[in-house]
C-alpha cells in the first residue's frame, strides 16, 4: 500500500516536470515568430503606402506615404487632380486658367510663372507638382528644402492617360481615375466613329501671341484632336523651331505653298492682343487672301479653352467642337 502511494507520487511529480519543461521550451520560439511576422506585416503596410515614380524631366520622386499637403503650380494639373478626387492646399493663378470650384478658396501663391517661393516653402508641402515648361528653376530650391517635386506635361491625350492614374494614386483614388478615362474613351469613340471614311482634310494650326506667330508641328492637344478626326497636319514635316520641337517658324510664303483646306488659329494670352496680331501679321497681308481656307471661309479662331490647353476629362468636348466645324453635314453647324 505504501509502495503504491510512493509510486503514484513519483509519477505525478514526473508529469509536472515534463509539463513545466514543455512550457519553458515553447514560449520563446512562439514569441520570436510573432515578432518576425509583425515586422513582415509592418513592412508590407509601409510598402503599400510608399509611392515612387518618375516625372517628365526624368526625376525620380519617392514618397514614404501618400501626400496630404499638395501644392499644384499648373492650372491644368490642378483641374485634373480635383477631377480624380484629390485636393491641394495651394495653387497658382494664370490668365484664362480654369480653377475648380473646390480649389478657389485655397492659398494662392502667385502666377504660374511668378511663384512666391517664400510663401510656397512656408506651407511645408509634402509634394509640389509643376510643369517642365515653367518650373524647372524651382527644382534646386525645393530639393535643398527636402520637398518632393514632380514636373509633368499635360499636352496630349497620351499625357492625360498617363497622368490621371498617377494623380489618382497620389490621391488614393486610382480606380476613380481609371473609370473616368474609360468613360472618356467611350464618349470620344462616339464622335470618331461617325467621321467620314472617304475624307482627309488638310489643315494648319497657328499659335498667335501678342508678340509672335508660330506653326504647330506635333505633340499638342489641338493637333491630336484633329488627328482623331482623320485630318492631316501639313505642317508636321516643317523644320522645328530652335527652342521648341512642337512648333515651326511661321512663314506666309510657306503657308501659301502648303495651301491647306483649313487654317486654325489659337490665341495665347489676352484675346484682344491676339486679335490685333492676327490683323497686323496675317489678314492684312495680300497673300493671305489667296489661301484656299480663307477664300472658302474655312479660317477659324478656335476656342483656347478646348483646343489650346488640355481640358482633361472634357476632351470629348474638344473633339465634338472641332468635328462640328470640319464635318457640319455629319455633326451639325459648329458656329
Amino acid at each position: 500500500m505504501h509502495r503504491s502511494k510512493r509510486l503514484l507520487r513519483i509519477l505525478i511529480g514526473s508529469l509536472a516536470l515534463i509539463l513545466a519543461a514543455g512550457c519553458a521550451q515553447t514560449t520563446p520560439p512562439d514569441s520570436g515568430n510573432q515578432n518576425e511576422e509583425s515586422k513582415a506585416v509592418s513592412g508590407q503596410e509601409q510598402s503599400k503606402q510608399s509611392i515612387t515614380f518618375q516625372d517628365d524631366t526624368g526625376r525620380t520622386v519617392s514618397l514614404a506615404t501618400q501626400p496630404k499637403r499638395i501644392v499644384v503650380l499648373s492650372p491644368q494639373l490642378l483641374d485634373l487632380l480635383y477631377a480624380v478626387g484629390g485636393t491641394a492646399i495651394a495653387r497658382t493663378s494664370a490668365t484664362g486658367g480654369n480653377v475648380p470650384e473646390q480649389a478657389k478658396q485655397i492659398e494662392d501663391i502667385g502666377g504660374i510663372t511668378t511663384v512666391n517661393t517664400e510663401k510656397l516653402l512656408s506651407l511645408k508641402p509634402d509634394l509640389v507638382i509643376g510643369s517642365p515648361n515653367f518650373h524647372r528653376n524651382l527644382a534646386t530650391i525645393l530639393d535643398t528644402s527636402n520637398i518632393p517635386f514632380a514636373m509633368f506635361n499635360l499636352s496630349t491625350y497620351k499625357d492625360l492617360k498617363e497622368k490621371a492614374p498617377l494623380l489618382g494614386k497620389l490621391s488614393g483614388s486610382e480606380s476613380k481615375a481609371n473609370e473616368e478615362l474609360a468613360k472618356l474613351d467611350q464618349r470620344i469613340g462616339q464622335y470618331v466613329g461617325k467621321v467620314p471614311a472617304d475624307k482627309t482634310p488638310t489643315f494648319v494650326m497657328l499659335n498667335v501671341t501678342p508678340s509672335s506667330v508660330s506653326v504647330q508641328r506635333t505633340n499638342t492637344v489641338g493637333l491630336e484632336v484633329a488627328k482623331m478626326l482623320k485630318m492631316k497636319n501639313v505642317a508636321e514635316s516643317l523644320e522645328a523651331a530652335q527652342n521648341s520641337q512642337s512648333t515651326a517658324p511661321y512663314s506666309l510664303e510657306k503657308l501659301v505653298e502648303l495651301n491647306p483646306d483649313y487654317v486654325f488659329i489659337l490665341i495665347h494670352g489676352a484675346k484682344e492682343a491676339g486679335e490685333k496680331k492676327i490683323q497686323s501679321d496675317l489678314s492684312s497681308q495680300p497673300a493671305w487672301a489667296s489661301l484656299r481656307a480663307v477664300k472658302e471661309n474655312r479660317m477659324t479662331v478656335l476656342s483656347s479653352d478646348l483646343m489650346l490647353s488640355n481640358p482633361g476629362f472634357r476632351l470629348d468636348e474638344s473633339v465634338a467642337y472641332l468635328a462640328k466645324l470640319v464635318y457640319p453635314e455629319r455633326f451639325g453647324n459648329g458656329q
